[in-house]
């Protein structure tokens, strides 16, 4: 089977091209949002297949070109100022939710692997004794090696369930890690699947490393039905950075 053409531009990204073309073309320079047909209906209009489309989307909801609600998602046509929805939000959380480091240079690594968990994160998930689960590990560290933070996010039976992109992964790295892995969207895609998450924190003053303090932050996010959906486990260099409380709900 030929492989792709080097420097040919992604299907998705043609695909979202496509959509905010024809937005601009039944728009006649007006800047009110389009309402866009349904998952299905539109994947089958354009000869895509759904996870296509759902990656075309990412790509128009990063450029702010996109908006989804409980009436329907919108497109904007660029000719103007996009007039968004009163429920519409500025910006969308990126996961992991954690520390700022205003004018520091910060690298991040990230591995997902699967595998059990302890006790108190099984009774704050509803997993069973030893039963595995999705991990995600996340550090970010200054160009001079020096780490800043530390991230360690546990999924639920119940996130694993609807979120049809972490249930893939489960399947592909069972017995293996996952190096940087890219789950930056992870919010928007409990959205996608029905699911609204609701953070909240509990913060501590973390004295157990003798040579340095941390801010020690637990984040549980749950759902609209108060159903576990992720704990992560944060520690923050206050020296360095802050913790960020905004969370914005995707739509």
């Amino acid at each position: 089977m030929p492989g792709a053409v080097p420097g040919a531009v992604p299907l998705y990204v043609r695909v979202a091209e496509q959509i905010i073309q024809e937005a601009r073309r039944t728009a006649v320079g007006s800047s009110a949002p389009q309402r866009i047909p349904g998952e299905r209906a539109l994947a089958a209009s354009l000869g895509v297949n759904r996870q296509t489309l759902r990656r075309a989307l990412e790509v128009l909801r990063a450029r702010g070109l996109v908006h989804t609600d409980p009436s329907g998602t919108y497109t904007y046509t660029g000719d103007g100022p996009p007039v968004l929805p009163a429920t519409a939000s500025p910006r969308q959380p990126l996961f992991p939710v954690g520390g700022v480091f205003d004018g520091l240079a910060v690298r991040a690594t990230a591995r997902l692997a699967y595998e059990p968990v302890s006790p108190p994160v099984e009774a704050l998930l509803g997993l069973a004794p030893q039963q595995p689960t999705l991990i995600h590990r996340h550090r970010l560290s200054l160009l001079c090696g020096e780490t800043v933070q530390e991230a360690v996010s546990y999924f639920s039976p119940t996130t694993l369930a609807h979120v049809p992109r972490l249930s893939r992964r489960v399947r592909r790295i069972r017995g293996r890690v996952e190096s940087e892995p890219d789950l930056r969207n992870l919010y928007v895609w409990m959205a996608e699947a029905g699911l609204h998450p609701v953070r909240r924190c509990r913060v501590r003053v973390d004295q157990s490393a003798c040579e340095r303090m941390w801010l020690a932050v637990r984040q549980l996010v749950q759902d609209q039905l108060n159903r576990p959906l992720e704990v992560t486990d944060l520690r923050i260099d206050p020296r360095r950075g802050e913790l960020d409380h905004a969370f914005v709900v995707p739509s």
